[in-house]
């Protein structure tokens, strides 16, 4: 353990960064004891840190980028840092959950530094909760980093059975439990692997090593994630890694910067900030806004899902703020999505994006209006080949939430309202729009809700959602909606 650096949560290829003009600064409230793993959320706009600043142990701490800099920083409210030491977070895009590590906190643990998560309700950080044995180990457990979809685990450990002193390790989440974490091959050797970071493709992860050919002791490495394996390693070049020890190397999303911790010549650890990043991630889309009761526009705090609709599985759950009601997503690309807001009380809302294959790195802002459940409603995110009635299989996930959403509350019925755009005569549309909400109806029927709680009804062009003849508009006219009905 190398003492002077970190005393509990550090254990202790080719080069291009030189030719780009890489500039290396100080990120703002660096203090004069170890300042380290800096790690984003909310698309970057806010970041959390170790600091040992108080000098009665390292502590989570956190601070919100602004248009004059970065705020002061402020410990973590709740429980998370209830331990002798706390540190070296990693959390989802949402900032609601963190996984962190921890040496002698107040829920037990198994090793001398163990992993734990945590969930932020209304602003503070509760239900501190040990990622158990499948993740921790008698050793030493830290440095987490989770991908944007919540469902895959990097961290570090010294446990026997790896390559050298410490290894990098990986778990992926199955929906109720962490796999068994195993090495992650490719990437260890005999000498220390530290500090892995996950980038928001999910591809790209960086990591600090001390093995041979390095400018110091601990050097910044970036690689491909590539199925199971690690492929395609680089040291990156001066001025990134220097005679000092850089870690905790973090690239933020769609952007030209980085951020790493490196010694100083006091031998604390202080943050910096890397720019142009010499090696960025892929670009990725990133989806923000508001969910808010539609009638009083109260922020609320929902569960927001994210679904591959070409194979219906759900691929992330995360949620909008409790206070702010703000939401935040990340979408690789090559996929169509939904995203879907859902809370107790209310309708949900779904929305489709579809992120091609190269897509270039883009922003979305979109607000989310949830009806109350008291004669709410809102359209269908479901799918129908052209002048057909047929569910197409892309509809799937969108149908058993309205069962769920049945099922959570069986004392409201539900109407069906089929609507088309403004070509054909209205009576073939009417037709068509009262075969397409029956279709939704029989799905729902056969999902075992009692027929006696649906409705089906065909508007046909009467009641476009949007005017006029573009192909913009047509598309959102032809539609399904449900209502709740007394």
């Amino acid at each position: 353990m190398v003492s002077r650096i970190l005393p509990v949560l550090l254990l202790i290829a080719c080069t291009m960064a030189s030719a780009q003009n890489v500039r290396i600064e100080p990120l703002d409230n660096n203090t004069s004891k170890d300042d380290f793993a800096p790690a984003y959320t909310n698309h970057g706009r806010v970041i959390i840190f170790t600091s040992d600043e108080g000098g009665d142990g390292q502590r989570l701490r956190t601070m919100e980028r602004t248009s004059g800099g970065w705020t002061a920083s402020t410990e973590l409210l709740g429980d998370v840092n209830d331990a002798t030491h706390s540190g070296s977070g990693t959390l989802t895009p949402d900032g609601q959950s963190i996984v962190f590590a921890s040496y002698e906190n107040d829920v037990d643990g198994r090793g001398r530094t163990d992993l734990y998560s945590a969930r932020k309700v209304n602003g503070k950080w509760t239900e501190v909760t040990n990622l158990g044995t499948s993740i921790n180990s008698d050793f030493y457990d830290a440095h987490p980093s989770i991908t944007s979809d919540g469902r895959t685990l990097y961290f570090v450990s010294d446990r026997p059975g790896g390559n050298g002193e410490t290894d990098i390790y990986v778990a992926t989440w199955g929906g109720s439990s962490w796999s068994a974490a195993k090495p992650l091959a490719g990437i260890n050797t005999a000498k220390s692997e530290m500090s892995p970071v996950i980038a928001s493709d999910g591809k790209t992860i960086y990591f600090s090593s001390d093995r041979a050919g390095g400018a110091g002791g601990f050097d910044i490495y970036v690689a491909k994630i590539s199925g199971s394996a690690v492929t395609d390693i680089r040291r990156l070049a001066d001025p990134v890694n220097t005679a000092a020890d850089e870690m905790f190397y973090s690239a933020l999303p769609n952007s030209d910067q980085a951020l790493l911790s490196r010694t100083t010549s006091n031998g604390d650890y202080d943050n910096y900030t890397v720019t142009p990043n010499p090696f960025p991630s892929e670009p990725v889309t990133l989806v923000e806004g508001i969910v808010s009761d539609a009638t009083s526009k109260v922020a609320i705090g929902s569960t927001i899902t994210v679904t591959d609709l070409a194979t219906g599985k759900k691929i992330a759950s995360l949620r909008s703020d409790d206070q702010s009601g703000q939401y935040y997503v990340t979408l690789t690309p090559g996929r169509i999505y939904s995203i879907t807001a859902s809370a107790p009380g209310y309708v949900f809302h779904t929305e489709r994006y579809e992120v091609p294959p190269g897509a270039k790195g883009t922003t979305v802002k979109k607000d989310i209006d949830l009806s109350p459940l008291t004669k709410g409603g809102d359209r269908l995110l479901v799918f129908f080949d052209y002048d057909k009635s047929e569910l197409k299989s892309e509809s799937t996930p969108e149908l058993e939430r309205v069962i769920e959403l049945l099922r959570e509350n069986p004392n409201i019925r539900l109407r069906f309202d089929g609507h088309t755009d403004d070509q054909g005569s209205d009576e073939y549309n009417d037709g068509l729009s009262l075969r397409r909400a029956q279709s939704v109806l029989d799905y729902v029927v056969a999902g075992g809700v009692p027929a006696t709680r649906l409705e089906a009804k065909g508007f046909g062009k009467r009641q476009p959602a949007v005017q006029g003849a573009t192909d913009e508009a047509r598309a959102a006219n032809r539609r399904v909606e449900m209502k709740v009905v007394e």
